[in-house]
């Protein structure tokens, strides 16, 4: 559980932050130069892998979402590196749905990093 809570505290707020900014400078993406979308795969792959390896638990309680987040970063980070020619998301819906539950999912875990920490 511990594990769990150092990555989730870690974890949570960068995914806050990541897609709160993301959503206030949408504009950067409609430019970008493909060697930015690769290198931005590599750090998403290896931040995702890096939390595979260390914390691969199909528990059924929140320790499931840092682990279901570590693994679409793998992905996602493969992806990137695989096509960093593809179009990026366009603003819309569905785009900002996506963004939204990545937000919930990173202040969920963020909640049980911090808040549960002080309640021992």
């Amino acid at each position: 559980m511990e594990t769990s809570r150092n990555i989730a505290a870690i974890m949570g707020p960068t995914i806050m932050a990541a897609t709160g900014l993301e959503t206030l400078n949408f504009q950067i993406w409609e430019n970008i130069h493909p060697t930015t979308v690769f290198n931005n795969g590599i750090i998403w792959f290896m931040g995702g892998i890096s939390v595979v390896w260390f914390h691969n638990v199909w528990a059924r309680d929140w320790r499931v979402i840092v682990t279901l987040l570590g693994w679409m970063s793998l992905f996602a980070g493969l992806f990137r590196m695989a096509f960093p020619d593809s179009p990026q998301a366009e603003r819309g819906l569905a785009t900002f749905l996506v963004i939204g539950l990545l937000f919930l999912a990173g202040a969920i875990i963020s909640w049980k990093a911090y808040l549960t920490r002080r309640a021992r």
